[in-house]
């Protein structure tokens, strides 16, 4: 860190100041998700960075260097007034007279690593801070290699359960134990991408796909690309053909290439950095061409097989079968999903089917073992709607998938997901058509689309 090439007193004056600042900052614009990143930062991981680098400085030292950017803090900032109370943010002046805040949470953290002692509070901030030692306030540190045996104990039905606790209650664990789960959470992912233990891995990668909370303070703790190359190589040598339940095993995949999904869209990775990647890669083929239908012709005769056989079993009043699915890997139909779309919409165009039928078939895309697919369906559909003039076709079947007649409970947090991710270009395809088509067709609810896609804009363009 750069900040510590300096003396020891101006490296911890300058990143405690700068980073309330940057929480004075989020707190005035209301940005709720940063509010919880900085806070998260501030309390849980600037401790354990001055523990990290500053093995030397203890006690009356940090008190003297901590004391002026406590104290000084710019009376017009913006704080969070009970940083015990998780999602709450109020206006307030942060002096040093003002009730229990974000300040005493921090010296909090610094005293449980030992830092400081837990009277130093009064001494900086100048005033009684309560009980911060009280018994009721104290966190238990986390065990991390008996927390991960526990979780591989559990059986499936337990695990979702404790899982989805467990991502929920990150954002408000304090220094002890929030880096210690996202190392567990690693660990899990590391330990069953290589096993290919994938039901458990599937539903750990559901939870932490739809919390942005959970993403981002992931990622003060750990890399990125540490996170997803395992996921990586776990979905680019994916293990198909001796399966038997072929919805889960299509299931399985579609939801962790959904996590792989949102780490890379939320923070806008480069894929050069991932070292597992090159052309034969799965996930880098799927990444760089995610919505792109290619010409038939290109296709070769198996995968041109496959697609056909694909449209025939989405329009067949038989369905999908089993046969089908055999025959077809999820990374080979994942991969068609934009030519399926693509062919069908033509076909459409051609009058060999009416549109009630194409987005009847198209609907099979909302089955939980098929939903993943859709983001490939959302960003071909939000490229094309730029260059089409005809565009009631493809918004159809847009409404169709994005405000569904019915969803199955299964289905739900998929399709979150899969909007969170895709969403967006679609949004602002819309937005475009509203502002310059002199006329709109009237089968179409676009209020109702924009009004579900609007709470999943800011995922890819957040931080």
């Amino acid at each position: 860190m750069e900040s510590m090439t300096q003396s020891p007193d101006s490296a911890i004056g300058n990143l405690v100041s700068a980073a309330f600042e940057c929480l004075s900052f989020c707190a005035m614009k209301q940005d709720q998700t940063r509010i919880i990143l900085w806070k998260c930062f501030i309390v849980n991981r600037l401790p354990l960075i001055f523990q990290k680098h500053l093995p030397g400085v203890q006690g009356s030292s940090f008190e003297y260097s901590l004391r002026r950017p406590l104290f000084t803090i710019d009376e017009t900032a913006l704080v969070i007034v009970n940083a015990r109370a998780a999602n709450e943010i109020d206006v307030m002046f942060s002096a040093p007279t003002t009730p229990y805040d974000v300040r005493h949470e921090f010296l909090k953290s610094m005293a449980q690593l030992g830092l400081i002692d837990f009277a130093a509070s009064d001494r900086i901030l100048g005033r009684n801070s309560g009980d911060l030692q009280n018994e009721a306030n104290m966190e238990k540190p986390l065990d991390v290699d008996e927390m991960i045996t526990s979780l591989l104990e559990m059986d499936s039905y337990e695990f979702e359960t404790v899982i989805r606790e467990f991502v929920t209650d990150l954002e408000t664990m304090g220094c002890l134990r929030q880096g210690a789960t996202v190392n567990v959470i690693v660990e899990l992912i590391t330990l069953w991408s290589a096993q290919k233990e994938t039901y458990k891995l599937r539903l750990l990668a559901q939870e932490i796909s739809l919390s942005t909370v959970a993403m981002n303070i992931m990622l003060l703790y750990r890399d990125p690309y540490e996170i997803l190359q395992p996921l990586i190589t776990c979905v680019d040598t994916w293990n198909y053909e001796d399966e038997s339940n072929f919805q889960d095993n299509y299931t399985d995949f579609g939801l962790i290439l959904l996590l792989i999904c949102s780490f890379y869209y939320h923070f806008q990775l480069d894929l050069g950095d991932i070292d597992s990647l090159n052309g034969n890669s799965f996930c880098m083929r799927y990444l760089m061409s995610s919505g792109v239908a290619h010409p038939i012709e290109s296709l070769g005769q198996e995968r041109s097989d496959l697609l056909g056989g694909w449209i025939m079993g989405l329009f067949d009043t038989n369905g999908i079968s089993d046969d089908m699915m055999k025959s077809c890997s999820p990374m080979d139909y994942t991969l068609l999903v934009p030519s399926i779309v693509q062919q069908s919409v033509a076909a459409c165009n051609r009058n060999f089917m009416d549109v009630d039928t194409l987005k009847g078939g198209l609907e099979y895309f909302l089955q939980p073992f098929l939903l993943s697919s859709v983001v490939g369906a959302l960003h071909w559909l939000a490229h094309e709607l730029w260059t089409l003039r005809e565009f009631d076709i493809p918004l159809q079947i847009l409404q169709a998938l994005i405000i569904p007649q019915f969803l199955s409970d299964e289905a739900r947090p998929i399709h979150k997901i899969v909007l969170r991710i895709g969403g967006l270009p679609v949004y602002n395809i819309i937005q475009e058509i509203l502002r310059n088509a002199t006329q709109l067709p009237d089968t179409i609810n676009f209020n109702g689309i924009m009004d579900t896609l609007t709470p999943h804009l800011q995922f890819r363009k957040e931080l």
